[in-house]
C-alpha cells in the first residue's frame, strides 16, 4: 500500500513501422492510453485531434520507412506522450503549434520528438 499522495507512474511504451502508423495503429494505441489513463469526453477527443496532426505532421515528414516510438506517461494529474522517429529532420505540417495549443495543455515540439500534455481532471 502506497502512503497518501505518492502514486506510482503508468508508463506504456511501444515501437509502430512508420507503415502501421499510417494504418492507425499508432492512433489507436493512444487513444486506447489516454482512455486507460483517465482521459473521458472532450479531454479524450481533444488529445485525438492533436495526436493526429501530430501523427500526420510525421507521417508526411518522414521520406523512408522507419519505426516510430510512442510512450505514454500518467503522472498524478497530467497525462503525457511523447513521440519519436530517428528520420525526422524537419516538420512538413502547417500551422501544427495552432492546433496543439488549442487542444492541449502544454505541448514541445522538436526535429528529435514531440511531447503532449494532457491534464486528468
Amino acid at each position: 500500500m502506497y502512503p497518501y499522495g505518492v502514486v506510482s507512474p503508468a508508463i506504456h511504451k511501444r515501437e509502430f513501422p512508420v507503415e502501421l502508423a499510417r494504418a492507425g495503429e499508432a492512433r489507436q494505441f493512444l487513444t486506447w492510453t489516454g482512455a486507460v489513463a483517465g482521459l473521458r469526453g472532450g479531454a479524450l477527443s481533444d488529445l485525438a485531434v492533436a495526436a493526429d496532426a501530430l501523427l500526420t505532421d510525421v507521417i508526411l515528414s518522414v521520406e523512408r520507412g522507419g519505426t516510430l516510438e510512442v510512450e505514454s506517461e500518467t503522472t498524478g494529474v497530467t497525462y503525457k506522450v511523447t513521440l519519436r522517429h530517428p528520420e525526422l529532420h524537419g516538420r512538413r505540417m502547417a500551422g501544427l503549434e495552432g492546433i496543439m495549443e488549442q487542444y492541449l495543455d502544454g505541448y514541445e515540439l522538436s526535429p528529435e520528438r514531440a511531447v503532449l500534455v494532457k491534464r486528468l481532471e
